[in-house]
């Protein structure tokens, strides 16, 4: 029997397990409690495919499959591993690079961990990044530059009084400062692994999309209102990003609810009649702006109490506002949904139709002089109505018609006289 070649010359006879390493699954699951540093595949968006590392992961806390890689980092060294990371993405196969980086462990506090990246996208069964991390170990008298200090990134963030978050190009979050944490009603645990979309509401899911994947593409910067998901709290969203390519993205959230609700209440004032409720004449001029540049078919008609200054005289102003008021609960309830009336002046109204209400203008000015008189006669008033009505025309301002509208309500309120000279 011919003697094995231990010449060294020959090739050596291939060993059981993995590889020929002897290692097969069994022994594999034993051996990993003993490992020193942590072996991961990543993904083209940093996402974990494979994971071998000790039980509860070489920090202490495992890093699960499909989650980011950037989940633990240091806020500080967040910034740096996107940017180094997005060159790395494009590199060719076999790039080798390594850095040092600040992890929490399990137990909250940082320590420094040695990463090399090796791009191995050109093996088809690795077709990732592969990154071993080990930690480092850093003596007394070794200068670890900025591990006793707090993070800057950190620190700043967490001192603004707006929620920040710092998310990746693909718009996964790796950073959320306490105010984020608490407006958007998630810890950062939960908005790393949940996205952004986790606290919006899901209305508001295809701009949140929309505005991450443009600002992720092009460095720039976008403003947006969301409502959150949990309440009813709107917020102002802010993203900017710098680079090219970008290698991070900042998102700022601010609670804009009061702020909202005031500006909201503030130009309610400014355009609502206060006796009556109505819209006043600025919020008229406004609506036939917003209903003439959608190309809408309207009608509208001018309204004028006959008979009020006789009630104003006779019974006083409080009776007189009393009287407009019916007069303004009457006139909505008899216009319908496709009639919004105004007031525009002592005893004037507008009311201004659209649908099938402006198809029929006799109809409408009926209806609004029976709302009239009806409210006139249960205050015990005999006041009635002169009303003009006026279609609108291509070329037409808004001016232009309620100046054709005006000038027929004035002429009908001559025929009535001429009627009735009493």
């Amino acid at each position: 029997m011919a003697s094995p070649d231990r010449s060294g010359t020959g090739p050596e006879p291939a060993g059981p397990g993995i590889g020929g390493t002897g290692v097969d699954a069994d022994l594999l699951e034993r051996l990993l409690p003993h490992l020193a540093e942590s072996i991961m595949v990543l993904d083209a968006d940093w996402s974990v495919k494979a994971n071998l590392a000790p039980p509860g992961g070489l920090i202490g806390r495992g890093l699960g499959i499909g989650l980011h890689t950037l989940e633990d980092m240091h806020p500080d060294d967040t910034v740096q591993v996107l940017e180094l990371g997005a060159q790395a993405f494009t590199t060719d196969p076999g790039w080798e690079g390594s850095m040092v980086v600040r992890m929490r462990r399990g137990d909250g506090s940082y320590g420094r961990y040695e990463i090399t990246a090796t791009n191995r996208f050109d093996d088809p069964v690795i077709d990732g990044m592969v990154v071993r991390t080990r930690e480092v170990v850093v003596d007394d008298g070794d200068v670890a530059t900025g591990l006793d200090h707090t993070g800057l990134v950190e620190t700043l963030a967490h001192v603004l009084p707006v929620g920040v978050v710092l998310l990746d190009p693909a718009g996964r979050p790796v950073f959320a400062n306490a105010a984020a944490c608490v407006l958007l009603g998630l810890s950062a645990v939960e908005l790393k692994r949940a996205g952004l979309a986790a606290a919006v509401a899901p209305a508001d899911h295809d701009l949140l999309a929309t505005s991450l994947a443009h600002v992720g593409a092009t460095a720039g910067r976008l403003t947006s209102l969301l409502h959150l998901d949990a309440g009813d709290v709107e917020v102002e969203l802010t993203l900017s990003s710098e680079g090219e390519p970008v290698t991070a993205v900042v998102a700022t959230f601010e609670d804009v609810t009061e702020r909202r609700a005031a500006e909201h209440e503030m130009r309610r004032r400014a355009e609502c009649d206060p006796l009556t409720g109505l819209g006043n004449r600025a919020w008229l001029l406004d609506r036939l702006r917003d209903l003439m540049g959608a190309g809408a078919a309207l009608t509208v008609a001018y309204i004028d109490l006959d008979g009020f200054k006789a009630v104003n005289d006779a019974e006083g102003h409080a009776a007189g506002d009393a009287l407009l008021v019916a007069v303004a609960d009457a006139l909505q309830g008899a216009a319908g949904p496709e009639v919004e009336v105004a007031r525009v002046g002592g005893d004037e109204f507008v009311a201004v139709a659209t649908g099938r209400a402006a198809a029929d203008p006799a109809a409408l000015e009926s209806s609004l002089r029976r709302a009239v008189a009806e409210a006139s006669r249960e205050r015990g008033a005999g006041s009635g109505a002169s009303v003009g009505t006026a279609g609108r025309r291509p070329t037409d301002l808004p001016r232009d018609v309620l100046r054709r509208a005006d000038a027929a309500m004035y002429a009908d309120k001559r025929r009535r006289r001429m009627a009735d000279p009493a």
